[in-house]
This record gives C-alpha cells, structure tokens and sequence, in this order.
C-alpha cells in the first residue's frame, strides 16, 4: 500500500502542477543539486535516463532496489546518479538497459563517467516524438476514388457501405478486446467491468472507428482523485503482447487511456469517469433504430465529413455530427424522431447518473407513429439543406426539445424556461458549469445539457461547414430530378471553393518572463489569475464566466477559458480620465470609477460576447492573456482589442507590484543604468577635455525676456547674456552651418535650445524639481562657452551645482534625471553638428526632430 500511494502522488504530479500539495518539479534552469558523495568510486555508480521530468528520486529507488542496496547521489529532470555498495549490483543493473521502467517511460542505464555525468546535466534532452504507427494506419479512411459508384443512388450507396462500414463479424470480435481489459485489470480492481459505448455500439462504426469503454470500477475501489488513467497504464504496459502505443491523458476533461489492441487491430479509449457516455449510445442506437432509413443516412453522413476532414479530433466529434442528424429528423414537417423531453416525460424511465436524468422510453412500440415517406437519398439531400440555412450565430441545436434554442436564453440562468429546470437547478447549486453557448457553433448534449458537443468547433472550422452544407444543398437541387445519380459523385468527390479571407479577429497580449519572473508568489499563476479577473471585472465592469480549464501534456502548457460581453464603448476613456486626474484614488479605484461613468454615461449600446483564453507555459514561466470575438459588431470588437492590448501590459505591471520582489528594478531604471554606462564609455573615448559643456535652454525661459536670470534664446539672438564683468558680449556675424543650425533650431519647437563650442557665454539656470513629498531641489549651473567661429577669445567659467534636498529619494531622482539629460544632449550635438554639414538643411531638419524626439 505504502508503494502504491508513493506511485499515486508521483504520478499525479504533471509537469505542469503547480500546487503545493505535488512535489515540486525539479527544472533545468534551476541549480544543479551538489553531488551527496563525491569522492564515490565510478565503478560503483551508474547514469540513468529517460524517465518522465515528475519521477521522484524513491521511484527511481523502488526500481533498482532489487539489484541491491541503493542510494541516490544526485538528481535532476532528467539524469540521475545512482551508487551501489557493490561492482556485481552495478553489472546487474547495466545489464537491465532499456528494460526497466517508470510510468511507462523506459529507463536508459550507462555506467558512470564524471564527464558524461557534467554533459548531461548541462544539455536537456529534447522530448521525443510521439510515434504510433499502428495506430496511424488504422485511422486511414477508404479514398472515395477507390469505390464503384456507378448505377443508380441505392447501388452507389450499398457499394459505399460495404467499403467503410463494420460488418457483424467485425463487431462480435471485438468482444475480445473487452475481454482483454477486463481481465488485465482486475489484478488492479477486482470485479471491474468493461462498459463498451461510442459509434460501435451504435451501429455506426466504421472501419477506421475506435473502440470507447467505460470501466466500471467497484465503489469499494473508487477515490475522489483515483489517478485512475495513470494506474492503467502502468498495468497494460505488463502486456505487451496484447496492448501497444500506450498513451494516458489523466488532464482531459474526461482523463482517458489510449492504447492499440494488437489481437483485433483496433484503437481503444478507456475512461474511468462517469457512464454518461454509455448512457448517451444508448440513447442514439434507440433513435438510430427507430426507422431502417436512418443508420444507413448517418453512416454516409459521417463518412462525407471525415472524407472532407471536417470531424476529428479538434474538430467537429462525431458524437456531434449524430447529435445534428438527430436534430434534423426530430424538425417538422418531417417529425421522424421525437424529442427526448417527450422520451423522458415518464418519471418510471428516470435514472439519474452525476444530477442528470439519462433515463428515457426505451419500446420502440411506443413511439410516436411517423407519416414521413421520404426516401434515402431525400433525407440526405433535406439535411444538407436544412443546415445550409440554419441560423449558428443565434441559435442552439437542442435534441432535448428537439427545436432551435436562441442562445440569449442561457445568458441568465436564474429566468430560463420551466423545460430547463434540471439545468438551471444544477448550475444554480454549483453542480456544473453553464454550457459554453458563445463559441462558434452550440449543440447542447441531451442528458449533460451543460456539455456543448461542439464547442471544439472553431470559427474558421465553422465557416467551412457552412459552406460545405451549401455546397452539396446546391449539388442535390440540381440532381434531385434525375434521380440522384450524380449527387454522391458529387459530394464526395468534389470541395467547395473555400473562403480563406478573415475570421473572427483576436487580440494577444504576452506577459513575458521578465514579468512573471518577479512574483514573490509560489503560486504565481493564481497570482496572474487574481490580477486579470481584477482588471476585467472591477476596473472594466466586464462580468467573466469560467467555462474550461484544460491541460496540454506535450507543451506543458495549461489553458483557462472565459466568456465575457462588453455593452458599452469603455474605451473611450480619454474625457472621464480627466475627472479623475487630481483625486486621491488608488490605480485600481480610478480605472474602475472611469469605466462606471462611461457606463453611465455612454448612450451606445453594444452587445459583444467574447471569450477571453489565459494560457499559462511553464518553461519559461510566462503566461498569454487572449480575448476573441464570439458574436456581435466586428468593428466594435476591434475598436476593443486595440484598447485591450494598449492598457493590458501596463495594468497587469502596475497590479502586480505589491506582488513583486521589492528589489525588482524597474524599466525606468534599467534604462538610466544603460545609459550611465554609455555615458561613461564616452567620457573615456571622446577627445573633449573636460571644459567643453553645453548650454541647455528651455523653451519658457527663451519665451521671456525678462527673466530674472539671462539666457540665450534663439528667437532673440540679437540680446547677448553678459560675463562676470557685466560687460555685453559682442555678436560676430553668422557662419553656414550656425545658419544651417539656425534653420534646425527653428523647426525644433518642442525641444530646448542646443549650443556647443560655438557661442563665448555665461548662463545661469535654475529649475526646481517638484516631487511628491513636496522636496524642492536647486540646481545652479554656471558654464564655460567657447566660441570657435571667429576665433575670438575664450571665456572660461566654472560649474557650480548647488542641490538643497529635504529626502533621499528626490537626490537619487534628480541624479537620475541629471544622467538621462546629460546622455541625451550629448547625442543631440552629434545629430547637430551632422545637420550643420549637410548642403540640404531642411532634410537634416525633418530627419533629425524625430531622432532628437526619440532620443528625448
């Protein structure tokens, strides 16, 4: 028992977990743990590989214990060290290469080299690449081409069927591959059962179909997190005679084991989860059987869409496909089948599995009489038609009622009609998560009616679906008079020119490692969590509803999706901002008061649902925050993920800051610290001596005359400043390039003035810095000026820098400041001294404002 709950915990730890009760995973950017026993001899030591990045160092110990004593030295993701009390244990465990395994991942065993140990703690190796080669084979589907359809509809239809459809031999053999698990796994749980469900128990297997099970385990043997996928691996993988490509997905939504029967050629998914699904096929295969011209209607249907690649794994499920025929026949005039609320209304059939009835009439006698006559190839050619006109945008597809629910209906549960009570009763008490009816396409499951079966559907997907029902509506329009002949040939054998322009547009915005990286947190996904749901819901006002959580094993990435609408312009922000600019709110306080008034003010209404996707990797840690239209005005939306991708980076920063590490340096300060180090590599390589300073002149002093203190304004270059003696200096007549400066200074109307080495002058400047502490900090400059363009004297001045500060923080702010100005103007007298040169002064001009600009 001890061992089975070590392989439980292990096993349940998936590389993407983050929560505190798994052990933390061990990754290769963290430090590489010290060697417990160094001076070890390598004889007696070995380098083992290949085991899967959550393997504990006990499981690695369970599986060499029985070649001795041992113990582990050192260990990381991917390569451990293991030592032996004896050379003759090390032979044997050598020996066991490629033999032993951990959770189904076959061991790699070397002897021990000090060099090889280093190589492989410092190169991760690449995970490879799933390869099921039996199972890819089985999934090839017969090419229409390779099929007789000549003679008429019925003759080209029983040709199709006996090519791509199960035959009864086929079905009872697989009673075998039921066989085979039972009994393989009832050394784990006694007295479990096989539960076969899907298209073959339905009768619309065909010969590419997989095999569904339910495994009905004893509840004497049922826990509330059983790990039950990953168990089963690891029991099949002790038959490899009878099971092969082995492959759990214990994150799914509905965790399954996947694996290849090699007696019967055929793919099986097991599930452990609920019987809801063998309850679903029983359900179909009644309906399906109700009238001899169904099964053989849906098994062309479903081979059509797997021809076309239009169902599949993320793409339209076959269930769904069902689901849609179904739907179809339940529609009037043709009232084929009849609704399952009609099925269920007797309370004798109820059988109620997970708070749903999955009960239903189940004597084909007493069903409803059907006066439909209708002949194969018209029910084929009518469904085609009926969904080619079928409105997805609004509308839900619900086999319950057997009618088209507008979606609006389940925007509010609490006010849904009385025929939904089972599903308002159970998302009101938590039970289960409403149904995602915002995404591309809504069929609501029968039984689970929270489950949308097609809620993989994307909106491209969805388009093409559109256009492929149309397409064979027209070939059945025109064909339908001449008996058919032609309609299969066509559907199966031709596409319809597809529309490859824009979809439904979505907005990404990335927060980067460097961001994440600075959470104090553990956790730092619900961190990020906490601080998207605080953007969207209190500073935007924009309600978010959970509909998904998904993992991915392979890129170890996991997946959270909400929906959301927005019903008013909320980024027109700009007006109401200003309301709130000099009251003393917190950041989060005032976006949300800024939003509320444009709610409240804003006459526009909208009605945009969207879904927002936060997908958090682990390796780097980082996370992508997505939001994409569903339904409504598409400039709107756009209009919203322009403003979305412009605040969200910012936001999320500033929401993360009591989150973050208090020595987390800022970008701001990054940037001061490059450019100190810039400016220092100048001062080392510049041919200037130390005298040569420059003249920085704001806009508002060379505005004003008057000044108290005398600066020098390229709007009035006749008023020279005077020196120390009060003497005025004398103008000497311009040169070309203080002309072609002039022009420069000109155009630059926003920034100030720019003088070096060619003007003899003394300024004084004082600015006064403000801060939020209300510290003032004067600086008085006094600078020497050297004028070169008439070969005058030189006129030399010292600096001085008086700095009066009332708090650290405003020195270390000004300091700062003073670096970024100095660095800045010394770039701008190289982009002036390059405009002085060039003949075309205007060009220089134009050019240089947007780097001056950039550099400023």
């Amino acid at each position: 028992m001890e061992k089975a709950a070590r392989a439980q915990t292990s096993s349940t730890s998936s590389p993407s977990s983050s929560s505190p009760r798994h052990a933390p995973r061990r990754r290769h950017n963290e430090r590489d743990p010290p060697d417990a026993h160094p001076r070890t001899p390598a004889a007696r030591r070995i380098l083992v590989s290949g085991y899967p990045n959550y393997t504990q160092p006990q499981d690695l110990i369970e599986v060499f214990a029985k070649f001795g004593t041992v113990r582990i030295d050192k260990c990381n993701s991917w390569v451990s060290t293991l030592t032996f009390n004896s050379e003759d244990e090390v032979k044997a465990a050598l020996a066991a290469n490629k033999r032993l395994h951990v959770y189904g991942h076959y061991l790699s065993v070397k002897p021990y080299s000090a060099k090889q140990a280093d190589d492989s703690r410092n190169q991760q190796p690449s995970t490879p690449k799933r390869e099921f080669p039996m199972s890819k084979k089985k999934g090839v589907i017969i090419e229409p081409k390779k099929i007789d359809l000549s003679g008429d509809f019925h003759s080209q239809l029983d040709n199709i069927l006996s090519a791509v459809r199960l035959t009864q031999e086929d079905v009872k053999s697989l009673s075998q591959l039921y066989t085979d698990l039972e009994i393989s796994l009832q050394g784990q749980w006694p007295g479990c059962k096989a539960v076969p469900f899907g298209s073959i128990t339905t009768g619309l297997g065909i010969k590419t179909s997989d095999a569904d099970c339910f495994m009905n385990i004893p509840g004497q043997y049922r826990q509330p997190n059983g790990n039950y996928v990953n168990k089963a691996k690891r029991v099949l993988l002790q038959y490899p005679s009878t099971f092969a490509e082995i492959l759990a997905i214990p994150r799914a939504n509905t965790p399954i084991v996947k694996f290849f029967h090699i007696p019967t050629g055929t793919n099986c998914d097991v599930t452990f989860k609920t019987p809801l699904g063998a309850q679903n096929s029983r359900l179909i295969a009644f309906l399906l059987h109700a009238d001899p011209r169904l099964l053989p209607m849906a098994v062309l249907v479903k081979y059509w869409a797997k021809v076309h690649e239009l169902s599949g794994t993320g793409k339209l499920t076959n269930y769904a496909l069902t689901l849609m025929i179904i739907f179809y026949l339940q529609q009037p005039p043709l009232c084929v089948l009849p609704s399952v609320e009609w099925l269920q209304r007797d309370p004798a059939a109820a059988y109620i599995v997970d708070h749903w009835n999955t009960g239903f009439l189940s004597d084909p006698a007493r069903l409803p009489p059907s006066t439909n006559t209708s002949s194969i190839s018209e029910l084929l050619g009518g469904f085609f038609e009926y969904y080619s006109m079928f409105n997805f945008d609004e509308m839900v597809i619900c086999t319950y009622l057997g009618l088209p629910v507008k979606r609006e209906v389940f925007k509010d549960t609490a006010s849904m009609p009385d025929e939904f009570e089972r599903y308002k009763k159970n998302v009101l008490n938590h039970y289960v998560m409403p149904i995602r009816h915002q995404t591309a396409m809504c069929v609501q499951d029968p039984f689970e009616q929270c489950h949308n079966v097609a809620s993989t559907v994307t909106s491209k997907l969805a388009i093409d679906l559109k256009t492929y029902f149309k397409f064979c509506a027209n070939a059945y329009e025109k064909d339908k008079l001449n008996g058919c002949q032609e309609f299969l040939k066509t559907i199966l054998l031709q596409r319809p020119k597809l529309n490859r322009g824009k979809t439904h547009p979505e907005y990404r915005v990335n927060l980067f490692p460097r961001i994440v990286n600075s959470i104090i947190s553990y956790d730092w996904k619900s961190v990020v969590r906490e601080m998207v749901l605080e953007l969207f819901e209190n500073m935007l006002k924009i309600k978010l509803g959970k509909v998904e959580e998904k993992v991915n094993p392979d890129t170890r990435k996991e997946k959270e999706k909400y929906s959301g609408a927005v019903t008013k312009p909320i980024w027109k922000r700009k007006s109401f901002s200003r309301l709130y600019n000099f009251v003393n709110l917190s950041f989060e306080e005032k976006q949300g008061k800024i939003t509320q008034e444009i709610i409240n003010a804003e006459r526009q209404e909208l009605n945009i649902q969207f879904q927002l996707t936060l997908t958090y990797c682990h390796d780097p840690k980082s996370a992508v925050i997505t939001i994409r239209l569903g339904t409504g005005d598409l400039e709107a939306f756009r209009e919203f993920g322009k403003f979305f991708i412009s605040v969200t980076q910012n936001w999320i920063t500033e929401l993360l800051k009591p989150f973050s590490m208090p020595n987390c340096k800022d970008t701001a300060t990054k940037i001061a610290e490059t450019m100190q180090v810039e400016n220092n590599e100048n001062d080392i390589d510049s041919d200037d001596d130390d005298d040569s300073e420059i003249i920085i002149v704001p806009k508002s002093e060379r505005a004003d005359d008057t000044s108290s203190s005398e600066t020098l304004s390229n709007k009035n270059t006749d008023q020279l400043p005077a020196d120390k003696t009060g003497q005025k200096l004398t103008k000497s007549p311009p040169t070309k390039s203080e002309i072609g400066r002039d022009d420069l200074d000109k155009s630059i109307t926003e920034s100030p003035v720019i003088t070096a080495n060619h003007l003899n002058d003394t300024v004084t400047e004082k600015q006064e810095i403000e801060t939020s502490k209300n510290a003032v900090v004067t600086v008085t400059e006094t600078t020497k000026l050297t004028n070169h363009t008439d070969g005058s004297g030189e006129t030399t001045f010292t600096k001085q820098v008086d700095v009066t500060n009332n708090a650290e923080s405003v020195t270390k702010n000004a300091v700062t400041l003073t670096k970024n100005v100095e660095s800045f103007f010394k770039n701008a007298e190289s982009i002036l001294a390059s405009a002085a040169s060039s003949s075309d002064t205007s060009a220089a001009s134009a050019s240089d404002v947007s780097v001056a600009c950039a550099l400023k």
